[in-house]
């Protein structure tokens, strides 16, 4: 399957408005870097606001500068702790993948890492990773009946073809709900916090390619993209507000 970028707003349907996303995202967008032994990766990252991002990647060797990537991205607010981990990079294509133990030490989660260019891996050595982990549906339903929560790789769940593996089927119950829009393209967005069972996850989803009407404690079925971001000590501590003193 390919990246959602309708899950927050954009109708890439060919080659060129897949590029000209990628041109708009790269003169709007903020830059970073990593250094790498062959080359230098550069990043761009197109803040739309409410948690939207567009992500592209540029890979600079010896041989030029050569265009790897456009992605759609969502910086949620849900926090996976991960350890063991591993970072797995393809420099050239512009991606990375995350993968990790979450604290219960049963459950494996693998995501596409989108800020590789704004961390330093060996800043994490042998200890956990932090990450806003979230997914960008490809479908999403409301069900009437409740059924058995289900946070489980797609390529595991369903015979399909063309299903990566960070490709994941969510049900469970709907914890809240937001409505989102893109500013750019005026696309109606919805935010949804699931309770999967073994994880809890937001998903953020076209109102377009939403089936049912969204409730509390109702029930989520979804086929999401699973991405997102991996938090410097900087970024931890910039989310502490101080003790709460009418908490026992």
């Amino acid at each position: 399957m390919a990246e959602p970028f309708d899950a927050i707003g954009f109708q890439i349907k060919d080659a060129a408005s897949y590029e000209a996303l990628a041109e708009e995202a790269h003169q709007r967008g903020t830059l970073s870097q990593a250094r790498r032994t062959n080359g230098v990766l550069h990043g761009c990252c197109w803040n739309l606001g409410s948690g939207l991002e567009v992500w592209t990647m540029l890979y600079e060797s010896q041989k030029g500068m050569l265009y790897a990537d456009c992605r759609p991205a969502f910086r949620g607010q849900r926090l996976f702790g991960l350890y063991p981990w591993e970072i797995i990079e393809y420099e050239e294509d512009g991606e990375a993948l995350a993968r990790g133990l979450m604290t219960d030490m049963t459950t494996e989660i693998i995501f596409a890492l989108q800020n590789i260019t704004e961390i330093d891996p060996a800043e994490f050595r042998e200890r956990p990773i932090t990450a806003a982990i979230a997914g960008l549906a490809y479908r999403a339903r409301v069900n009437a009946r409740p059924g058995k929560p289900t946070f489980a790789s797609l390529a595991n769940s369903r015979n399909r073809r063309n299903v990566t593996d960070t490709d994941y089927v969510v049900r469970g119950t709907i914890l809240s709900w937001r409505d989102l829009t893109n500013p750019r393209t005026a696309e109606d967005l919805v935010w949804v916090d699931v309770d999967a069972g073994q994880a809890q996850i937001e998903v953020v989803v076209s109102r377009a390619v939403l089936k049912g009407e969204l409730k509390r404690g109702g029930w989520l079925s979804a086929e999401v993209w699973l991405q997102g971001h991996i938090l410097n000590d900087k970024e931890l501590l910039s989310r502490y507000e101080g003790i709460d003193r009418q908490a026992s």
